[in-house]
């Protein structure tokens, strides 16, 4: 059986992205905590989830949804990029807290990822002075963020004077860079219009 140039040379940039270059010198973020790593595939996660004893609340093609027993968690995401041979590897984890999130959740969540990725490389703090053109509250936001070549870790919490459950949440995002950009151009692909 003679496999196509183009699914030949996908599979090949695929296993390529999947290997870590160690080229170089500069510190590399770990790629996950105790309950994931990414890359992982499919079955690991599921074996992961079932040893930690976390409730699967969504199962999808594309992605599980978890609740944890982290009291202030309400939920979280793994999302799947699937190969052209059906592997699942794990390119995405959203933690989303619940609403009532504060600034000490924040300081706390922050804190964990400290302990795990070490201080962050951008970090931007509350703004809580009132608008020239408004006379509510402005928004409060608060992020931090980590990366390295290979992940990007992301902590961003935002709180407003009357909550939106669809746009207010403390969030943190952790993604996996090469399989984004696959992610990515099998988007633009699939997008494309057909000649």
């Amino acid at each position: 059986m003679r496999i196509p140039r183009s699914r030949l040379a996908y599979a090949l940039a695929i296993i390529l992205c999947l290997m870590p270059i160690h080229a170089g010198a500069a510190r590399r973020l770990p790629r996950g905590d105790e309950r994931f790593w990414l890359g992982m595939n499919r079955a690991q996660l599921d074996s992961a989830i079932t040893a930690h004893g976390d409730t699967v609340i969504s199962n999808g093609t594309a992605f599980v949804v978890c609740a944890v027993d982290e009291p202030r968690v309400q939920y979280v995401q793994y999302s799947f990029f699937r190969t052209p041979h059906d592997v699942d590897f794990l390119w995405r984890v959203t933690v989303g807290y619940r609403l009532d999130a504060s600034s000490a959740d924040f300081a706390a969540a922050r804190d964990r990822l400290v302990r795990i990725l070490g201080d962050p490389q951008v970090e931007a703090l509350p703004t809580d002075a009132p608008s020239t053109f408004n006379t509510r509250r402005e928004d409060s936001a608060q992020s931090a963020t980590w990366s390295d070549d290979e992940i990007v870790v992301h902590l961003g919490a935002r709180w407003t004077s009357s909550p939106d459950p669809g746009a207010d949440r403390m969030l943190v995002t952790w993604v996996d860079r090469r399989l984004e950009r696959l992610m990515d151009a099998r988007r633009k692909k699939e997008s494309a219009p057909k000649k």
